[in-house]
């Protein structure tokens, strides 16, 4: 029978196969990680000939069947309809802008040109009338735009260019004739402006130059016998670049032109461009400052270096879902989130984030026959050569600025083509190469010969180990970690090998015989991942700590099954499980779990690896994470890459590399930006009782909404008109799914709700009052660094319960009372009534004095003096029953840095809050006062000093991973804390001077920590 193991072998091989057939001339090319919009997301058509965003944020798309509006969230699609004048005049939308007024300009092929006002989505058209000479030439428009003087020009198929009025709301044509100074073709196929504002407008018959003072033309064409002219007279596509100079494509390629020579000029790189796109027809160009982007009309899309000249080409792979949708492009712009948009004619829309661009992603097939599949293993020999080992390819290696895959000359047959056993590697100081394989123990490379070693944990047997982990120790001790065996420290000068294998710690032993991961801190001891908890083995070899997953801890490992291992340059460790991530301090030995709810790609952690710099690279079962160690910080980028356990390194020159089944991701982490350009977030619309509600539209006679609601500032409503919904959405096209929101209804909400990726909010049956919204959210890369100023809602009572009405009715009632009872007799009750109430106001006052003479009054615990009297009722209680109780003083750390940069209002909101945490924390008997300023003091009946030191953490911690929201700050705030065991034969004022030493000794350390006093 074939196990489910050989079976997916099997799969992975036929895929190999499968991939290896696509067509292989990309070389090395990094398969960029496209996604892509089509009419299965409602697009009204696979063809796109024009996108623009627009001043709110939102998508435009001109398609063959119309045009679409795109939010991220929905699509919104305007067309033709037969019975509406003020619909699109013709569905053949080949192009769309926005003007400075934020009116939408639609081109249309057969239907003139359309204005849209987005408030009423009403469509205005101009078209070609044979009569009248000022209106459009033509209905059939190729292009139109907007120059910097406010101006729109709408070039035509055959009949010239036209320049738009705004006050007469004519068209001025520009025809091609014999006279000096016309355009120099009817058919106008682009239109741009150089920096310096001057017009280009690119035909059928050359690029020609538009003088404003004269509104004449000089054209500039191709010459056969001039290689410096333009390649050729069809000017398809313009795009300004530095200086004087503008892009310009042709059916033949395309040129820098430097308009100010009036001819082409060279440019690094150009000679080296694919020949199948050097002379290809160019649809469309975009330069962003960084990189030329051309789409072709057969070949793909093309990105060219602008400061190394070095060129990628990307085309539409088959069986390759993040792959180019089409290779015939037709649009290229870039929005305000740092996505570039392609659009293609048939593929849809494929989009690109800048930020992946920078992440090189190789795929076999895809990027190369030579790209190894199933990576389990990788290392760097700080010779600037990257080695991988995989189950499918064996041992090979690659330069890391990139190249083919070698594979090692003289390998034995464990580590040539088709091995299945490469699981870890390692390199010494000496630059050797370990090698730790399946069933054929450990092998060393010698680095200088190339010749390889086999390292048997038996002198004179056969090594059939298999090594799972490996850590080369500087002072020639190798550790390798086995499946079900256990550890092995090889001592390289004597041969001897010692194993260490599952037992107590005690007596040196280990969580489990099957290891994962290792690796050597700075102190010299090796931390050990296992499959069942994580070992720390001191560096005299022989003490062992051992770490686990404890239900409901405080503070434990997130789960036992140890994935991978890193160390960051303050110490720390970090531990990768099957369910969360996990950082250690050695020492204090605290844990702190990151999660999927905390920012992670995913739970279940593959890999690890540190920068060097500032950030630790997480690969994960749903894609790839990074955490800023300056501020915590937590970024997602969603891969096709399927991660594989341990497989990561980083190289010598910084690069950091990713092994995965399906190839292996390699990136310069100084080239990822930490933050994304920033995106728009709006309000999108409001559901009254399940029905939509429009600006501009009457509910029961009357305008709720005047102005789109983003830019509402407060709405009024009935008591009757209290289910509201509101939709949101931010404009971060960079992976719509991973973009994340929050929002808050201030006056009904307690605190924010999360709600996920989930772009509405339904408050039913809102009670009368004034409310406010707000909405935030974080995009793609985690940060939560948008907000929305919010919207003021105020709902009516009905009338019956407004305060007028109310008081009406009890005056009336009043009167009635007064009538029905004589004046002796109410005259009497009311002598009776006041005595009455005199005396017990005069009892409550007397309590009430004696609670807030023992109240703290900000806080609400019992103060300084309530709490004196509660110890000496405790202190007798525990005299009496001969019982033990114990005392902790609690300091706020860096109090004053808070009241100096935030304010005191804020530093009074941090002491009412840590008072609720603090109170929910405790046992119903336990006693919390504020002793003083920023300072707690707690007693607790029946516990000893084991048992409140215990508490003492749990309520450190608590704090510490508590958020502190403060006008639209995000505080962290921690204690130090002074625990005491008291003796009943001692005084308050021994007890609490204890404590209050320890709390200084902890201070001292460097707060957030617990310190017993001594007994």
């Amino acid at each position: 029978m074939v196990s489910a193991g050989q079976q997916f072998r099997g799969f992975c091989l036929g895929f190999l196969l499968l991939l290896t057939t696509l067509p292989s001339a990309y070389g090395g090319t990094p398969a960029f990680l496209f996604q892509h919009i089509d009419e299965a997301k409602g697009l009204p058509d696979s063809t796109v000939f024009q996108i623009m965003q627009d001043h709110k944020g939102a998508m435009w798309f001109g398609t063959r069947n119309g045009v679409a509006r795109y939010d991220g969230i929905s699509m919104k699609v305007f067309q033709n309809e037969d019975d509406n004048p003020q619909s699109l005049s013709h569905n053949d939308a080949g192009g769309v802008l926005e003007d400075r007024t934020g009116a939408i300009w639609v081109r249309t092929w057969g239907g003139g040109v359309n204005r849209l006002n987005p408030a009423t989505e009403k469509f205005q058209a101009f078209r070609h009338t044979p009569s009248d000479p000022k209106s459009l030439s033509e209905d059939r428009v190729q292009t139109h735009y907007e120059d910097s003087q406010g101006v729109i020009w709408a070039g035509t198929f055959s009949n010239g260019l036209n320049r738009f009025d705004r006050e007469t709301e004519t068209f001025t044509r520009f025809i091609a004739g014999d006279q000096p100074g016309n355009i120099s073709h009817n058919r106008i196929w682009s239109i741009s402006e150089t920096r310096d504002e001057t017009l280009w407008v690119g035909t059928q018959g050359g690029l020609n130059r538009f003088n404003r003072s004269n509104e004449t033309f000089t054209a500039f064409n191709h010459s056969p016998e001039d290689p410096t002219s333009l390649p050729h007279d069809e000017i398809r596509a313009l795009y300004p670049a530095g200086g004087s100079t503008l892009w310009v494509g042709t059916p033949k390629g395309f040129r820098l032109f430097d308009t100010g020579k009036g001819h082409c000029i060279p440019f690094p790189g150009m000679d080296q461009l694919p020949s199948e796109v050097a002379a290809d027809a160019i649809n469309t160009l975009y330069d962003d400052g960084r990189t030329l982007w051309v789409g072709t009309s057969n070949h793909g899309l093309l990105s060219l270096d602008l400061e190394t000249g070095q060129h990628c080409l990307h085309q539409s792979v088959p069986y390759l879902a993040n792959a180019l949708s089409h290779n015939d492009i037709r649009w290229i712009t870039e929005d305000r989130s740092g996505v570039i948009w392609l659009g293609t004619r048939g593929g849809g829309v494929s989009t690109l984030s800048k930020t992946f661009h920078q992440m090189h992603l190789f795929m076999p097939g895809y990027s190369g026959d030579d790209i190894p599949m199933s990576i389990h293993a990788a290392a760097s020999d700080g010779e600037g050569n990257l080695w991988t080992g995989s189950w499918y390819t064996g041992l090979r290696n690659v330069a890391s600025s990139g190249g083919p895959f070698k594979a090692t000359g003289g390998a034995p047959p464990p580590l040539g083509p088709g091995s299945l056993d490469i699981n870890a590697l390692a390199i010494d100081t000496d630059k050797n190469l370990w090698i730790g394989t399946w069933g054929a123990g450990l092998i060393e490379r010698d680095h200088q010969t190339g010749e390889f070693k086999n390292w048997s944990a038996v002198s004179g047997q056969p090594d059939t180990r298999n090594i799972t982990a490996l850590s080369v120790k500087k002072n020639g001790v190798t550790w390798a970690g086995t499946r079900s065996q256990g550890l092995f420290r090889h001592a390289l000068s004597t041969g001897e090998v010692r194993r260490y294998s599952e037992g107590p710690a005690a007596k040196g032993g280990l969580s489990s015989n099957t290891i994962h991961a290792l690796i050597e801190d700075k102190q010299g001891s090796l931390w050990v991942g296992t499959n069942l908890g994580l070992d720390r083995i001191e560096a005299d070899g022989h003490r062992v700590t051992q770490f686990h997953h404890r239900k409901k801890a405080a503070e434990s490992l997130s789960n036992n099954i140890i994935t991978c291992l890193a160390q960051t340059p303050n110490g720390g460790i970090w531990v990768g499980t099957y369910h969360g991530l996990n950082r250690i301090n050695p020492e204090t030995e605290t844990i702190r779990t990151y999660f999927m709810e905390d920012g992670l790609s995913g739970n279940i952690i593959k890999s690890i690896v540190f920068d060097g710099s500032r950030r630790l690279w997480v690969a994960t079962d749903r894609g790839l994470s990074a955490i800023d160690i300056k501020n915590g910080n937590i970024s997602r980028f969603p891969m096709p890459l399927r991660f594989v356990q341990g497989a990561a390194t980083r190289s010598t020159d910084g690069k950091v590399i990713f092994g995965g089944e399906n190839g292996y991701l390699l990136f310069n982490p100084e080239e990822v930006p930490l933050t994304l350009p920033s995106a728009s977030l709006h309000l999108t619309g409001l559901r009254l009782n399940g029905s939509p509600v429009r600006p501009g539209a009457r509910v029961k006679n009357r305008l709720i909404l005047t102005r789109p609601l983003n830019e509402t500032e407060r709405i009024a409503l009935g008591h009757d008109e209290n289910n509201l919904t509101f939709s949101f959405v931010l404009h971060d096209y960079n992976d719509t799914a991973e973009n994340r929101y929050r929002y808050r209804l201030e006056g009904y909400d307690a605190g924010w709700v999360d709600a996920k990726n989930a772009t509405t909010a339904r408050y039913p049956h809102l009670p009368p009052g004034t409310y406010r919204f707000h909405v935030m959210a974080a995009g793609s890369q985690g940060t939560w660094n948008q907000s929305h100023p919010g919207i003021e809602v105020h709902i009516s009572p009905p009338f019956w319960k407004r305060w007028y009405v109310q008081i009406a009715a009890i005056l009336l009632g009043v009167g009635l009372i007064r009538l029905r009872f004589t004046a002796i007799a109410n005259r009497n009750r009311e002598l009776e009534q006041l005595v009455t109430e005199r005396t017990r106001e005069l009892g409550e006052q007397t309590r009430l004095y004696e609670h807030l003479s023992l109240t703290d009054p900000l806080t609400e615990l019992v103060n300084r003096r309530g709490v004196q009297k509660r110890e000496k009722e405790l202190r007798s209680q525990a005299r009496r029953n001969q019982s033990t109780y114990a005392m902790i003083l609690a300091d706020v750390d860096h109090f004053k840095l808070i009241n100096d940069k935030y304010g005191h209002d804020c530093g009074d909101f941090v002491l009412q809050r840590i008072s609720r945490l603090l109170e929910s924390s405790l046992r119903t008997h336990d006693i919390l006062g504020r002793w003083g300023g920023e300072v707690f003091l707690i007693l607790l009946p029946d516990t000893d000093g084991n048992g409140a030191e215990i508490l003492a953490d749990r309520l450190r911690s608590r704090i510490s991973s508590s958020l502190f929201e403060w006008k639209e700050a995000y505080l962290t705030v921690t204690l130090t804390l002074g625990v005491v065991s008291c003796a009943t034969d001692a005084t308050f004022e021994q007890s609490i001077s204890k404590a209050d030493a320890a709390l200084s000794t902890g201070k001292k350390k460097g707060r957030n920590q617990v310190v017993v006093a001594k007994a």
